[in-house]
């Protein structure tokens, strides 16, 4: 999980860093009227408003280091004017990254044919099995 609670993702045109401290999502509250757990059931039953997915942008962007101002043109510009709908995971995984939090990126897989050391500590163990496998 990620211990800052933010999430990258593609919104008007590029990478963008969202995040909800605290009192982002408070503003959020506020805006929406629910909690952040409220929001994330209203999304996922597509029971959802459409200042729970604008205003997740915005706070999201806010929180993630924008300048209001900025952060709301961006949003009037690429949210305003545009279909809502696929807006919603994008505040969905905002809102949830905060409360939820977001995987760390997964460790890289070692090549193929590569030894890596990780055998179980049975097999590890000069010891006999206890038992004898299945005929």
């Amino acid at each position: 999980m990620s211990r800052a609670a933010e999430v990258t993702l593609a919104f008007g045109g590029e990478e963008r860093l969202f995040r909800l401290p605290l009192g982002r999502l408070r503003a959020l509250q506020e805006k929406t009227d629910c909690g952040p757990m409220e929001l994330i059931q209203r999304f996922s039953a597509g029971t959802w408003r459409v200042d729970d997915v604008r205003e997740s942008i915005l706070q999201g962007l806010i929180g993630g280091g924008l300048n209001t101002m900025i952060a709301t043109q961006i949003v009037i510009g690429h949210f305003d004017e545009t279909p809502i709908f696929p807006h919603v995971t994008i505040a969905q995984a905002v809102v949830a990254s905060a409360v939820i939090g977001v995987e760390d990126e997964p460790l890289e897989k070692p090549e193929a044919g590569a030894k890596t050391g990780s055998r179980s500590r049975a097999e590890k163990s000069g010891s006999p099995h206890s038992t004898e496998p299945a005929q």
